[in-house]
């Protein structure tokens, strides 16, 4: 399997959401872990190194837009493909996740998971090249 061996971390402190995606990723051959706030995402993003980030945006401690902010604004981390998972449908509140760096904005109840993990992979090819 192609994507064996990249590593995914998802941030939502939605449980039942987090070890749904950690599942379907597991199934995917990828290895995954997770984080159920803000402040334990950017611990693991610097320790990990994951190759893409799930992020949520409405959490408790630090909120998904301040995460991006400090992983995009981090030597470390700043070039880990971070996809905005998120209940929030404004158009603004995309922009507003775009423009702070997100490589793309996925709300949660407009996409299935399969097209999560399609996503997931095209990031993973952007980054491949």
């Amino acid at each position: 399997m192609a994507d064996s061996g990249k590593s995914i971390l998802i941030v939502d402190d939605d449980l039942t959401l987090r070890e749904m995606y950690v599942e379907r990723l597991k199934m995917e051959g990828f290895t995954v872990d997770s984080a159920k706030d803000g402040e334990e995402a950017i611990e693991k993003a610097k320790t990990e190194h994951p190759n893409v980030i799930l992020l949520d945006i409405m959490m408790p401690k630090i909120n998904g837009l301040d995460v991006l902010k400090m992983l995009k604004g981090d030597e470390e981390t700043k070039d880990i493909p971070v996809l905005l998972l998120t209940a929030l449908i404004q158009d603004i509140d995309k922009a507003k996740g775009l423009s702070s760096g997100a490589d793309d904005y996925i709300v949660k109840s407009e996409t299935m998971p399969g097209e999560v993990i399609e996503k997931i992979k095209a990031a993973l090819e952007k980054t491949a090249m």
